[in-house]
């Protein structure tokens, strides 16, 4: 009888060492899925862009304001740009923003100086979420270009 009780107080105390463990696996597990889904936004946020650049050029992005945040709202099956703010999942901040473009006397993308590219934008999508106090975001950035010429 003395053997079992000890080997159950044995059992007993290693069960109860895995509970923090438990509890630090569940915390990044769920730190991790919000990271992996703002990274999906913000890649899906540059193929809206895409989309709007494909649509018109010069009704979908040449009118927004560099420099400007927007937001980005899919209205009845198409994609639109506004300033009004957008939670995603209520969890979710998007923040698209376009910076002029700068090219060298050889046509290449120069920070300053050089000809401004008018066909050209470098548009950087930001999520933003809160976890805890903290507000983690993801960013990421390309060129895009007036290529249909529309």
């Amino acid at each position: 009888m003395v053997e079992v009780i000890i080997a159950t107080s044995i059992i007993l105390i290693f069960l109860l060492a895995l509970f923090p463990i438990n509890n630090l696996y569940l915390n990044t597990v769920s730190t991790n899925t919000n990271s992996v889904k703002a990274t999906l936004l913000a890649e899906e946020s540059l193929e809206a862009v895409r989309f709007l650049r494909d649509a018109s050029w010069s009704d979908n992005i040449a009118p927004l304001s560099v420099g400007i945040g927007y937001s980005l709202e899919l209205v009845s099956g198409s994609w639109a740009a506004t300033t009004t703010n957008i939670y995603i999942d209520n969890t979710f901040e998007r923040v698209v923003t376009f910076l002029e473009v700068y090219r060298d006397i050889n046509a290449d993308i120069v920070p300053s100086g050089g000809t401004l590219d008018p066909n050209t934008r470098l548009v950087t999508a930001s999520i933003s979420w809160k976890y805890g106090l903290a507000t983690s975001t993801k960013s990421v950035s390309t060129y895009i270009t007036n290529i249909l010429d529309n």
